[in-house]
């Protein structure tokens, strides 16, 4: 009777064992997973409109309480911003954003979306970001160990000078900052030298300048206090500094199964809020920064520059330099094979064929 007493006790200990091994289990599998990341820039409307939001309320209801994630904006964690696909590549960073254009130098291709003029509006610039999606997703996976999760726009792309200028034509001989080799081939194009740093260096060299005019967004510029350094505003498009947000590869794979898409599914919607964002700022940073209204937000510089009219003939300048410096100068780079896929992705949504080097 004992031994039987005994069994049953055994039988019955294994079976609590086993059970509460599988709500160990069940209750790890539910657990909220805390990741970090590294946003953009701490001054501009993308992290302040767009990321900070996303990751402090909406991304942990996105995905049913299973994921939250602390976001640090790259600046103030030190980082200046190219090197951060690297450190997605090798795993020190897990998820971050950063400029598409800022990892031209590890691969050509990371400029296609984004070449110097080739979109002056901001669906066009969508048609070609989604045109490419495919091509970049397989780039950062297959050569970059990066999880490709979203891609979204900065404001139009314009010219900011501290001295004065009256059309295209005066940026000749002019120092210009600029953040990537094709708006190089444009500034080139214009007769113009380029200057090239990262954002957060720029205001310091028009203090000393290193530079005379800078390329940004409309919105980033007033943002981050350009018009306390400059006096004209010359609102030429020449791209639109799209963004991605990508996670570490390894990272990727050990996160559940059941949360990947749910991941994803909450990216797809900060890329589109992005988008929408996008087309509410850009024209603030225009009227704000030359005395116009409306302009109110919390980040706003309300400033008096001079804002440059782009004539019909800067815009047909505009044209050359697209054909003659802009698309010539990214074959080269990109090679036959990329060109190739280019023309039949971004250039046939846009409708032009860059020549085969």
């Amino acid at each position: 009777m004992k031994r039987g007493w005994v069994g049953f006790g055994v039988a019955l200990g294994i079976a609590a064992f086993a059970m509460s091994n599988a709500m160990m289990r069940e209750a790890a599998a539910q657990a909220p997973i805390n990741l970090r990341a590294i946003g953009y820039t701490s001054n501009l409307y993308v992290w302040s409109e767009v990321e900070k939001p996303f990751y402090e309320t909406q991304l942990t209801p996105l995905t049913g309480g299973r994921v939250r994630i602390e976001a640090t904006p790259h600046d103030l964690a030190g980082l200046r911003g190219p090197e951060v696909l690297g450190l997605l590549q090798n795993g020190t960073l897990g998820i971050a954003s950063q400029n598409v254009s800022y990892m031209a130098g590890d691969d050509p291709r990371f400029e296609a979306i984004d070449l110097a003029g080739i979109a002056l509006t901001v669906a066009d610039a969508r048609k070609a970001t989604d045109s490419y999606r495919a091509t970049l997703t397989r780039l950062m996976e297959q050569k970059f160990n990066t999880k490709l999760l979203g891609i979204g726009p900065l404001p139009s792309q314009v010219f900011w000078c501290r001295v004065p200028i009256t059309g295209v034509a005066d940026l000749r001989g002019k120092k210009v900052r600029v953040f990537n080799a094709t708006l190089s081939d444009f500034v080139a194009g214009a007769g113009g030298t380029t200057v090239t740093m990262p954002f957060v260096e720029v205001i310091p060299a028009l203090q000393r300048g290193i530079a005379d005019c800078a390329v940004t967004g409309t919105t980033s510029g007033n943002f981050a206090r350009w018009p306390e350094v400059t006096t004209h505003l010359y609102p030429m498009i020449v791209g639109w500094s799209l963004t991605f947000w990508a996670a570490n590869n390894d990272l990727w794979r050990r996160l559940p199964a059941d949360v990947r898409p749910q991941l994803e599914a909450a990216y797809r919607q900060l890329e589109d809020r992005s988008w929408a964002v996008q087309e509410q700022m850009d024209q603030l940073g225009i009227r704000c920064s030359t005395g116009q209204s409306p302009c109110e937000h919390p980040q706003a510089t309300r400033a008096n520059m001079t804002l440059v009219p782009v004539s019909q003939a800067d815009m047909a300048t505009h044209a050359r330099i697209l054909r003659e410096n802009v698309l010539p100068g990214f074959a080269r780079r990109c090679g036959r094979a990329c060109i190739e896929e280019w023309n039949g992705t971004v250039g046939k949504a846009l409708n032009m064929t860059a020549p085969l080097p």
